[in-house]
């Protein structure tokens, strides 16, 4: 049996990695991640998502140029190892399609973490530019990507969580456990992550 704490010790251990050291991610060792991302469960077990790896430097520099939050800027992926994408089949008739890609997405986050290796998710980008780019077939969205190599410097502070007790509710839903204005203002939202969108819109990733 493993270890609960174990567990929860990885979980929390696992940051958004934004500067990753010029050190390539030897195929086996990307090869778990893969794996772990291929035994996520899936709605009905149809397994709609597909995973497109990219580690061509060029590749990646032009994904990066394409990938941003209005401003804010994803440019670190262009210094990954890799980038997986994530592909939902939307001619499937799973109606979970989205949430497959990101459970399998989780399970390879994990896993990198296990293996010293740092990811980040990118959720904002150009995706038809890219899908062109991939030759990615209309069949697949690109439902999110993530971005993998090893850490460079010191890793990043955990960002703030909610309580157990602000997000949690037993049998009924119950406004007193809400957090107040204050607290989520400190521990949710674009504020209580202020630094790293400064240092992620004028280029320097925190």
């Amino acid at each position: 049996m493993i270890d609960p704490d174990d567990v929860l010790q990885l979980i929390k251990r696992r940051r958004s990695v934004r500067r990753y050291a010029e050190k390539p991610v030897p195929e086996e060792v990307m090869e778990q991640v893969l794996e772990a991302g291929r035994w996520a469960p899936s709605g009905a077990n149809i397994q709609p998502r597909r995973f497109l790896v990219v580690t061509r430097k060029d590749l990646l520099e032009r994904i990066a140029r394409l990938s941003h939050y209005g401003p804010v800027k994803s440019a670190h992926v262009a210094n990954a190892a890799a980038l997986v994408l994530m592909l939902g089949d939307n001619k499937t008739i799973s109606p979970t399609v989205t949430l497959d890609c990101a459970i399998a997405g989780t399970n390879m986050t994990l896993m990198a973490e296990a293996l010293g290796i740092g990811s980040c998710w990118i959720g904002a980008f150009e995706e038809d530019n890219i899908r062109d780019l991939l030759a990615v077939p209309d069949r697949y969205d690109i439902v999110v990507m993530i971005a993998f190599g090893y850490p460079e410097g010191e890793l990043p502070k955990p960002t703030p969580r909610l309580e157990l007790e602000n997000i949690v509710h037993h049998e009924s839903f119950s406004k007193e456990s809400e957090p107040s204005f204050v607290t989520k203002t400190k521990k949710a939202g674009p504020f209580s992550v202020l630094p790293k969108i400064l240092g992620q819109l004028f280029g320097r990733p925190k």
